[in-house]
């Protein structure tokens, strides 16, 4: 299962999510792997995975017509802040779907 997340900065797992708006880098977490330190990419399409099954959004206000176009799953926080909460969240069930 890879995700990923657009982030304010590179700080591994404790980076903070931003709006698509505001983006610095993106995080990479494949939860199929050993370990789910992410990696950082200026752009989410220069991260070379195979394939992206989930982008992880700031909020229901975000533009997502390129994830979807691309086949992704668009799933928006409700008050996790930092990746390793999100993953949690998503591990739970605790991800909302992109509302239109």
């Amino acid at each position: 299962m890879v995700m990923i997340i657009p982030v304010e900065e590179d700080k591994g797992l404790v980076s903070t999510i931003t709006t698509l708006e505001n983006v610095k880098k993106w995080a990479l977490v494949d939860l199929t792997s050993d370990s789910i330190e992410p990696t950082f990419y200026d752009d989410w399409q220069d991260t070379g995975a195979d394939f992206i099954e989930h982008v992880i959004l700031d909020n229901h206000e975000e533009d997502a017509i390129d994830f979807i176009n691309e086949g992704m799953f668009c799933l928006v926080r409700r008050e996790e802040k930092q990746i390793d909460e999100l993953i949690n969240a998503f591990r739970f069930r605790e991800l909302d779907e992109l509302a239109f």
